[in-house]
């Protein structure tokens, strides 16, 4: 049976393919036409699939000691996420993002070109071989004579290989003059640097450039990286047979200091790329700017509220990342595993939870006035002047509010302290932030009331604003209470104990 981590692997670059092709306009398939939605529908599906795969890449690294790449697999699935929700706010706001595009079609070519090294043995071990010589001809010349041992296929077929047997081709490196202590040595494909030539191959290859200044900026970094690799081969190799640093030494030289230099020349090398290609720049800019991606106008960013504290999206995405590392508790490990499995619980947990309370979907607008709140009504009672319509929230409820009328804003109080339960009488004292309309049936009055686990009530709105009907205007965090006065002689259609949601119709008045 074919491994799912290979189903993964395999089947997002596909589908990040036809994402590319069909998200470039309109296509025809059988007869039937395809929007341009359904290519960012195939991104989106092909992202979580990458990302799931380098998930499942966390326990090899683990195994073999080299945290950084754990790390960087463990952070895929989030980040690839990210990237998917992206192609959804396209669909939503149907407004392109070209950085987008570009990353698409990188990690397409990128990735085929590993994929296709990585999982045919004959390709990986001619590459491994021609940098394993070169890599001991500098010690040959730098005067630590290093002689290969030959190559080895591992079991196996050497034209095609499943990635989840991590049947690693290697070229063992053997030197005369090593500790006799120290560890054995190999050449493996990730010696090579072949994954930081592909990004750069990609990235230069995908970018919307002249041909002259593309093929300037692919000589000015692929063969300095190749070389770069070379020198950190033998300087690996070197610190680990003269045992430098003890049993640890082949840990410290290969994940750490080989992998901070490679990020060191990587970083250096993307500055002389934009010399040659500010396209590409360009492009790597807009990627980075995603958190900042304006929508279009009279639009929003889904799914959340305005308001979301930034804490707990940061809370959720470190629970993803440990997920992997905790999932390989019981490997035996210098990593907390055990610890891992824990925090990633409590991390999903409590950022998924307050994620989901912080939710903003959309609403149908009904006719007359509508409700400011999803909720249950408490109480529909008469006063001396308005009538008077109580909705309870609890944690359960979307808490976002929205004005039940079009109206401006004539003034906005903050007023109370307290924090009974929102549905007694003494929540009358919470803490609580009244905003008065004035609207063509006459005054109306919004009270948003804290309650007893509700601590924070964020408003979306100023003095002299003009409200459409439906409009949001604010949010209070947790369980908590909605009020709305309503002028005389309105005809509530609710009635104490009815389940409501924001925007349903809760009375009618002449006018309105």
């Amino acid at each position: 049976m074919i491994p799912a981590s290979e189903v993964l692997a395999i089947g997002s670059l596909l589908l990040l393919a036809a994402g590319y092709r069909f998200s470039s306009g309109p296509h025809r398939m059988g007869g039937r036409r395809l929007p341009v939605a359904a290519g960012h529908r195939l991104c989106m599906v092909g992202w979580l699939a990458l990302g799931g795969f380098w998930w499942s890449e966390v326990e090899y690294y683990i195994l073999i000691r080299d945290p950084v790449n754990a790390l960087f697999c463990a952070m895929a699935l989030p980040f690839f996420g990210y990237l998917a929700y992206h192609h959804w706010l396209t669909i939503q706001w149907r407004r392109e993002y070209p950085a987008l595009r570009w990353l698409v079609a990188m990690t397409v070519v990128a990735g085929g070109i590993y994929f296709l090294v990585e999982r045919v043995p004959f390709l990986a071990g001619w590459l491994i071989q021609v940098v394993a010589e070169q890599s001991v001809w500098l010690l040959d010349i730098a005067g630590a004579p290093t002689t290969l041992g030959p190559l080895d296929y591992g079991e196996g077929s050497r034209w095609y290989r499943l990635g989840s047997a991590h049947q690693e081709v290697s070229v063992p490196v053997e030197a005369v003059w090593s500790d006799s202590r120290s560890p054995a040595v190999s050449i493996v494909l990730a010696c090579t640097a072949l994954q930081s030539m592909i990004i750069f191959v990609g990235g230069v290859l995908c970018t919307s450039a002249p041909r002259e200044r593309r093929i300037y900026a692919f000589l000015a970094t692929v063969p300095t990286i190749y070389l770069l690799n070379l020198i950190r081969n033998a300087v690996v190799i070197w610190l680990t047979y003269e045992h430098v640093w003890g049993e640890d030494t082949f840990y410290y030289a290969h994940a750490w200091i080989g992998k901070g230099g490679s990020l060191v020349a990587l970083v250096a090398l993307a500055y002389i790329v934009f010399h040659y290609l500010p396209e590409m720049q360009d492009a790597i800019l807009g990627v980075m700017d995603l958190p900042w991606r304006e929508p279009p106008q009279g639009m929003r960013t889904p799914p959340f509220a305005a308001g979301t504290p930034g804490w707990l999206s940061i809370a959720f995405v470190t629970g993803l990342v440990l997920v992997p590392f905790g999932a390989a508790a019981g490997i035996e490990s210098e990593l907390p595993l055990d610890a891992a499995a824990w925090a990633a619980a409590a991390l999903l947990l409590l950022g998924g939870g307050l994620l989901w309370f912080h939710r903003d979907p959309v609403r149908p607008i009904g006719e007359g006035v509508v409700s400011p709140a999803d909720g249950t009504v408490l109480s529909v009672d008469e006063r001396d002047d308005h009538v008077r319509l109580s909705i309870f929230m609890s944690p359960f409820n979307v808490h976002v509010n929205r004005a039940p009328i079009a109206g401006r804003v004539t003034a906005q109080q903050r007023s109370g302290a307290g924090f009974s339960p929102a549905y007694s009488a003494a929540a009358d004292g919470n803490l609580q932030v009244r905003t008065e309309l004035e609207t063509a049936v006459g005054p109306v009055a919004v009270t948003q009331v804290a309650g007893a686990l509700a601590r924070r009530i964020t408003s979306y709105l100023s003095e002299g604003q003009q409200l459409a009907k439906g409009e949001r205007i604010g949010i209070i965090h947790l369980g908590s209470r909605v009020d709305l006065e309503l002028p005389l002689g309105a005809e509530m259609v609710v009635k104490s104990g009815q389940k409501l949601q924001a925007g349903q119709t809760v009375a009618r008045l002449a006018g309105s």
